[in-house]
């Protein structure tokens, strides 16, 4: 559709677009953040022109035929800050989605909206005709005077119809009518109640179409005027922004209350056909974050939350330790301009709701855009890391540091690559049970023989324990959150009046007595379910004794299934991607250590990236027998490394035994390409998908 249908004369066109012989929108397919896609639908440029006319025509309409006051998205003047500024102040903050919005709302709607005020005697009158731009060149659009542009022709024109045989939607059809384009005095004819038009669909407002936003707030405005009258007799305040529906009190709101209005809303929706997402319904109480549209408004002003001033500080701070060009490629950017583009977007809407904060961290990153491209590669952290700035929590996600090379800074130190050492860090690693294997794996690179390490804060609050002159600091992570600063226990000295330490912290890789086999079938059983939102299927195999499994690509297809979350729920069914066999003859805990060693191959991306990129694609091309030895002892290692870890999250007894030695090279080091980084992560995943169900889109998200 590169011509927009060049081949058509312009009134061709607009009898084709009426008629919907043909589909002048081009799809885009893009993923939602929460799984799935949405399909956009952007109008070839002749339709686009005639959309951009009705949209200018819209905005001239009476008071009594606009947006409702409530709505605030696709408004001039109007933003984001403006909706949540109405909602400041908030003691409760209660949030509902209207499902698939933009497509339950259908030609009917549009018609419907548009019947009385577009053709009102007492105001210009509008017709569809050639019109000529300044360089000559004609085409379709609006001009006044004349015939008047009818409700059913426009809805027509801003509403796109489905296509392919399995669509569902009805033709609304309104009888037959006649319409001329008075440029070249041809008839075309539309059909109306009874009769619909031969291979066509009742449209909807397609995303994408610069008209769709302005004429859902049109078609909502009967519903907002319920909705906010029932607010009001509920003492709360509302906005609409496009589907979602915020209503605050700066009182407590009573559960039944909360039932009274989502009910009610429920019953305004229906006249239009639609239904609430019950799913994204979220009640935010105090100590729950208060937030409209990602501004959080529990206090006299708007601000930003946390995350999102993260999401800011990590690239600033980023581009400051390491280098604007080496962040660049740690983040995953294709150019500077890109970065810089996505920081400036970030900063834009800070600069909206927070305008003193934002100004600091602009000057900060106009100044690193400067620096020049060509930057040497970040210093090797020593022990106790020397940082430019001495913050307790660190603005930087967890994917900084870990694309910030992690495996660089092991092999260049050249410290773990002999096997006795190797080995001594999966021991630590894996009996220093507080932290995550991830965790264990920095604290000890940074501190080998470190003890047990918290804050500052939490050394002096919970053992009134303060810091030694000079101790060093060293760098641990936060689930979904910063970094921080941490001080091993030797770093620190007791306060008058401390009570002795517990045998936890003084000795945090004491052996402990053997796990029970209650427990561990408890941990398989977690594991197994948290298999089938990844695509893969375990089954268990009657094989001898030396075979223990192997794990493949499905090439039976169909689909792998887990139970619902809760009684009465409908069973998830995920496309089968991965096959892992493990021989039924072994011993519990060694078939436990089977599963373990089988998905490290996985999520090391041994045999392929996972769905939708969970884990990278690591697979080996290895031009020579000797490539392919060095890549076969790879992928040994770093799954024997992960299943000894999570075992010996189980069993501190476990026993390594000679299969990693066995991969070795001849001089008894860890192969080069072992990713640390990589393998440390995956073990934490597995550890993690035994301990409950989790979510599948948890499971889903990348992982790189």
């Amino acid at each position: 559709m590169a011509d927009d249908f060049a081949h058509l004369a312009p009134a061709q066109f607009l009898e084709a677009v009426v008629s919907g012989s043909i589909y002048p929108y081009t799809e885009h397919r893009i993923p939602k953040r929460c799984g799935g896609l949405r399909t956009l639908h952007a109008p070839v440029a002749r339709l686009s022109v005639m959309q951009q006319e009705i949209l200018a025509r819209l905005e001239t309409l009476p008071a009594r035929f606009q947006p409702h006051p409530a709505a605030f998205a696709y408004r001039r003047g109007r933003s984001v800050v403006d909706c949540a500024a109405v909602h400041l102040r908030a003691h409760t903050v209660i949030r509902l989605d209207i499902a698939d919005f933009f497509g339950s709302i259908r030609e009917r709607h549009i018609h419907a909206a548009l019947k009385d005020a577009w053709t009102r005697p007492t105001e210009p009158e509008y017709r569809i005709a050639l019109v000529e731009d300044d360089n000559g060149h004609q085409g379709i659009g609006l001009r006044r005077t004349g015939r008047t542009l009818g409700a059913y022709t426009t809805a027509r024109l801003v509403t796109v119809s489905p296509q392919g045989p399995n669509q569902t939607w009805t033709n609304r059809g309104t009888g037959h009518r006649k319409v001329r384009l008075e440029a070249t005095g041809q008839d075309f004819h539309v059909r109306r109640p009874g009769l619909v038009y031969k291979h066509t669909r009742e449209g909807f407002l397609p995303q994408g179409a610069p008209t769709s936003g302005y004429l859902s707030n049109i078609v909502m405005r009967d519903v907002d005027e319920v909705v906010t009258h029932q607010a009001e007799s509920l003492g709360l305040r509302y906005t609409r922004y496009s589907d979602d529906l915020f209503f605050s009190s700066r009182r407590h709101v009573r559960h039944a209350d909360v039932d009274r209005l989502v009910a009610g809303v429920k019953r305004a929706l229906e006249p239009l056909g639609m239904r609430l997402n019950t799913r994204k319904t979220y009640v935010a109480r105090p100590g729950a974050r208060r937030s409209v549209l990602g501004i959080l408004v529990d206090g006299p002003a708007p601000r930003l939350t946390r995350e999102y001033k993260r999401r800011i500080t990590k690239h600033v701070r980023g581009a400051v330790s390491f280098g604007i060009e080496q962040h660049r490629r740690h983040q995953e950017f294709k150019s500077l301009a890109d970065l810089d583009a996505h920081v400036t977007g970030l900063l834009s809407f800070a600069h909206m709701v927070e305008p003193g904060w934002a100004e600091g961290q602009l000057s900060d990153w106009k100044r690193l855009r400067e620096i020049p491209l060509e930057h040497e590669e970040p210093a090797v952290l020593q022990h106790g890391l020397d940082l430019p700035w001495q913050d307790e929590e660190m603005e930087v996600s967890q994917a900084d540091l870990a694309k910030a090379s992690i495996d660089d800074l092991v092999r260049g130190a050249q410290r773990y690559r002999s096997s006795s050492d190797y080995l001594q860090m999966l021991e630590f690693v894996g009996r220093f049970k507080r932290y995550a294997p991830f965790n264990a794996m920095v604290v000890h690179i940074q501190k080998p023989g470190a003890r047990y390490v918290l804050s500052s804060s939490e050394w002096e609050s919970t053992y009134r324990r303060i810091l030694k002159p000079g101790a060093k600091p060293l760098l641990i992570f936060q689930p979904r959150g910063p970094y921080m600063l941490v001080y091993d226990v030797g770093d620190t000295e007791a306060l008058p009046g401390a009570l002795p330490l517990p045998k936890g912290i003084t000795a945090p890789v004491s052996v402990s007595s053997r796990v029970g086999e209650k427990e561990v079938a408890k941990v398989w059983h977690h594991t197994e379910t948290n298999l089938a939102p990844l695509g893969i299927r375990l089954t268990l195999v009657d094989h001898g004794a030396s075979s223990c499994g192997r794990t493949y690509h499905s090439r039976s297809g169909g689909s792998v299934q887990r139970l619902g979350s809760r009684a009465g729920d409908p069973p998830e069914s995920y496309p089968t991607l991965f096959e892992i066999e493990v021989n039924r003859n072994l011993p519990l805990l060694d078939r436990y250590a089977t599963l373990a060693h089988e998905l490290g191959h996985l999520f090391c991306g041994h045999l392929g990236a996972g769905p939708g990129e969970t884990w990278p694609d690591r697979r080996a091309c290895p031009s020579s027998p000797e490539e392919a030895q060095k890549a076969h002892a790879r992928n040994e290692v770093e799954a024997e490394s992960i299943a000894y870890m999570v075992l010996k999250r189980l069993d501190p007894d476990v026993q390594m035994g000679d299969y990693i030695t066995g991969h070795l090279s001849p001089g008894r080091q860890v192969p080069e390409t072992v990713a640390l980084n990589l393998t440390f992560k995956a073990a934490g995943l597995i550890i993690e998908m035994g301990k409950k169900r989790i979510p599948a889109a948890k499971l889903r998200k990348s992982k790189k």
